[in-house]
């Protein structure tokens, strides 16, 4: 986490943590994985005083919506648990070195609207990846505990548990931008690598279609530019542009 993040957290009571897999490797990627790390975020709340008011756990990154008093204990959890998962994770797959592209990401949560967009944000991620249908059905969010053993904590933030279902359901993202998603061009190079070798591509064959799917998830979620994704892939930003414009 950026040193000035840190010290703009006085004060502040609600931040969205965000932790992703070095070069965007699934370190989540099975259900063994994601109960360990959902075990190790929960279990250490108590020893360093903070709240994890939501998660949502994917294959390759960790969202947290947390609760807290002091800023320091916020990167002293976030130390604990990365390190945890960091000695599990390699001892699982007979492996050594990084498992985290950075510490983690943190951003303030700045008004009442700002905690609700998050919390909805959070819940609907595996929506937005098309894993599941409906926050309801996926297993490794907090969205059905805040309904069962969670909602004292939420009942001075959503109406009543209606309002909370019916705000899940109507989505409106467009209230809520995530500023550290963006990925550097060299992770987003790796992100296109990987996806050429895992349809069996590589750029000489990238037909229309693929073009536009990766240029459309290297856009949407990374945050890439056009001028970025024409170096990417060595096709013409114009040609790109007119493309996605174009589905």
């Amino acid at each position: 986490m950026p040193k000035f993040i840190r010290e703009n957290l006085k004060g502040i009571e609600f931040v969205h943590v965000t932790t992703h897999g070095i070069d965007g490797e699934n370190i989540y990627q099975n259900i063994k994985e994601k109960k360990e790390i959902r075990k190790l975020i929960l279990e250490n709340q108590e020893e360093f005083n903070i709240n994890i008011m939501s998660y949502c756990i994917m294959n390759n990154h960790l969202h947290l919506l947390i609760r807290l008093k002091n800023p320091q204990d916020l990167s002293r959890y976030m130390h604990k648990v990365n390190t945890l998962y960091a000695i599990y994770y390699n001892k699982r797959h007979k492996r050594v070195g990084y498992v985290y592209k950075n510490r983690f990401y943190s951003q303030i949560i700045k008004d009442k609207t700002h905690l609700i967009n998050a919390i909805i944000y959070i819940h609907n991620n595996p929506v937005k990846a098309k894993i599941c249908d409906s926050v309801k059905t996926y297993e490794f969010s907090s969205y059905k505990s805040i309904l069962s053993t969670q909602w004292k904590d939420f009942i001075n933030i959503f109406p009543s548990k209606k309002q909370y279902i019916k705000a899940h359901v109507k989505n409106n993202n467009s209230l809520y931008s995530v500023d550290f998603e963006k990925v550097t061009l060299e992770e987003a190079k790796d992100i296109f690598i990987r996806y050429l070798k895992n349809n069996g591509l590589d750029k000489a064959t990238l037909k229309k279609e693929k073009l536009y799917e990766i240029c459309k998830e290297l856009k949407k979620n990374y945050k890439i530019t056009y001028r970025e994704l024409e170096k990417i892939t060595g096709i013409g930003r114009e040609t790109i542009r007119r493309l996605l414009k174009n589905k």
